[in-house]
């Protein structure tokens, strides 16, 4: 198998060279800045290579979207998350009067917003801590009721 020309890179090379993390950081701005001005993550995944960065796939596009809103309080993420939280204040007034005169259609879009933006604010973590917490008391209580039992059982056979 013949390899490549010292100086020269093949484009499975360059596919496989890795990324400067300078570049990732360049990359995910670009990313946020063009969600942003409105663009779709399809858009944005199609654009990338245009605007100097490698291709990525549109759910690697929506992942670092993601992680972007839920761990960084500063701009351009606080920017985009309070854009986002329009955009489903905006289809959920859309939807809304229509779901409360017994659509059930526009009443699963105003449910699925109102979901999303839980999941946007971080509101369902908390829902789930508690019912975790819950889950783990009542295991709790049910192995001490069961502890208790086969200590009375105990005191009972030793009577007899």
């Amino acid at each position: 198998m013949a390899s490549a020309p010292r100086g020269r890179t093949t484009t499975r090379q360059k596919a496989q060279a890795p990324e400067h993390p300078l570049d990732r950081v360049s990359r995910d701005l670009a990313i946020l800045n063009m969600r942003l001005h409105g663009l779709t993550f399809f858009e944005i995944a199609r654009k990338l290579p245009e605007a100097g960065f490698k291709r990525v796939s549109v759910s690697r596009v929506y992942a670092i979207v993601a992680k972007a809103l839920r761990s960084s309080p500063h701009a351009p993420a606080r920017d985009l998350r309070d854009l986002e939280l329009m955009r489903l204040d905006q289809l959920q007034t859309a939807h809304y009067k229509q779901a409360l005169k017994g659509d059930a259609a526009a009443a699963q879009r105003v449910l699925a917003i109102i979901d999303r933006r839980a999941k946007l604010l971080g509101l369902d973590a908390s829902l789930e801590a508690e019912t975790s917490l819950e889950d783990a008391r009542k295991t709790l209580i049910q192995k001490l009721e069961h502890l208790a039992r086969g200590q009375g059982q105990k005191a009972k056979n030793a009577k007899s």
